[in-house]
């Protein structure tokens, strides 16, 4: 639940007009799960029970940071 609170803020939601979040929330006492799918088609799956808040938006913010990275030198490489 903090997670789903840490990334639905106003300011986060702010900085990237094409993410789009979506919560399902179940109570059939599973464990609490997280699923990231990115636009390229990628996944991350988060297993709340094992993590922390900080370590799930960490693992967020490295993946992110990575896609972008991968991003950028692919635009350098098509552009002269």
């Amino acid at each position: 639940r903090k997670f789903l609170v840490c990334i639905n803020h106003k300011k986060i939601q702010a900085t990237n007009r094409n993410c789009e979040v979506t919560a399902d929330v179940r109570h059939d006492g599973s464990e609490p799960l997280v699923d990231v799918m990115f636009a390229d088609g990628e996944r991350l799956i988060m297993k709340g029970a094992n993590l922390t808040t900080t370590e799930m938006l960490t693992a967020l913010g490295s993946r992110c940071s990575a896609k972008e990275l991968k991003e950028e030198q692919k635009s350098k490489k098509k552009s002269p």
